[in-house]
């Protein structure tokens, strides 16, 4: 608790120093849904992610606080959380804290505390605390939270996927059947208020990329909009020295974790095809994180403390988009010389990371 306390403390004062931005965003949609429930006749897919703003609504204070400090609370939230999974998979107290505090301070996290006006800090809690559960075998409460998720976004649906096939390639079929059952519940939900509000209320999607399934998604006018470098930089930035030590954790970590990595492909090529990919991606941290920390792990502690600092002082700039922080390029550069040093070293143990008796049971 008194991590989480810090955590959050610490994300709500960088969410109040950072600036408006400085373009459109989808702020207008979600304080209408707030403060009129439902919007007749909307065209636009956000106004279908509803349940953070009806919350909000009713809660006093002013509208640009209350949502700041939703996403410092929800990320806060995930990075304990994913904390508390990477013990239950087995991996060391030094991962685990690591793990917290490269999620708290990672580019998606703090990008939300720049753009608070959307479903996606709510989502970055959903995959570890759903994937923990089913872990844990609480397939029911991880159904319940899920369906609660949905009202939100679509991708509350998808850690309990993952879990079903990560499930089925491990041939544990009672259990395949039991998450499967309990996907399939959470995706009902999430079409019964998609066909209720367009029913009722004349909602629709509009003309909105995502919807456009043969013609490129929302992945071709993103593209379309870059240049190859930019575009290239931008999904860089998401991860940044994390791309470079990810493929080799993924030979180091636990089974269970391998399982749930390789599951979570479909998921997230699907996902970076109908939205925006440079920050779709940041949806499936719980396991990219991890994977990456393990091999920071090889490093001696200072150092290994260090690389992580530098990647969140960059995300600093490139995620919260702090302009008083200088420019991210050293501390990117820094952090990607660490891990070149963390992947020799991992390479040079030419073993797997130690192993850990899971925090508790797990089930996969």
């Amino acid at each position: 608790m008194k991590l989480y306390a810090a955590i959050a403390a610490l994300l709500a004062a960088i969410a109040f120093l950072t600036p408006a931005p400085d373009r459109q965003t989808d702020r207008d949609i979600y304080e209408a849904t707030a403060n009129r429930v439902v919007i007749p006749d909307c065209t636009d897919l956000h106004c279908f992610r509803v349940v953070i703003a009806w919350v909000l609504g009713v809660l006093p204070g002013p509208s640009v606080a209350k949502w700041k400090l939703y996403a410092a609370l929800s990320n806060a939230a995930a990075a304990v959380v994913l904390g508390r999974l990477c013990l239950v998979l087995g991996l060391s107290r030094q991962v685990a804290a690591m793990s917290t505090w490269a999620a708290a301070l990672g580019f998606g996290s703090l990008y939300t505390l720049f753009d608070p006006f959307s479903s996606d800090a709510l989502m970055y809690l959903m995959g570890p605390l759903l994937t923990l559960l089913l872990l844990r075998g609480r397939l029911a409460a991880a159904g319940w939270i899920g369906a609660v998720g949905v009202l939100g976004k679509e991708f509350a649906a998808a850690p309990l996927y993952i879990f079903t096939l990560a499930a089925a390639m491990r041939r544990q079929w009672p259990l395949m059947w039991r998450a499967l059952a309990t996907a399939n519940a959470v995706l009902l939900v999430w079409l019964g208020l998609q066909f209720f509000l367009m029913l009722r209320f004349n909602y629709h999607y509009g003309d909105s990329a995502s919807t456009h399934l043969l013609s490129g998604g929302n992945l071709l006018p993103w593209f379309s909009r870059l240049s190859p470098r930019l575009a290239l930089s931008s999904v860089f930035t998401e991860y940044g020295a994390l791309w470079l030590l990810a493929p080799i954790g993924f030979f180091l970590v636990p089974s269970r974790l391998r399982y749930l990595a390789i599951a979570a492909v479909p998921a997230a090529l699907a996902f970076a095809y109908v939205q925006q990919p440079d920050r779709a991606l940041w949806n499936f941290h719980y396991l990219m994180i991890p994977m990456a920390i393990v091999v920071v792990a090889c490093l001696p502690s200072p150092w290994a403390w260090t690389l992580v600092g530098c990647f969140a002082f960059a995300n600093l700039r490139l995620g919260a988009q702090l302009t008083f922080i200088p420019a991210a390029r050293v501390a990117l550069l820094a952090s990607v010389a660490l891990a070149v040093a963390a992947a020799i070293a991992a390479w040079r143990a030419r073993r797997p990371v130690p192993a850990h008796s899971p925090a508790e049971a797990v089930v996969l």
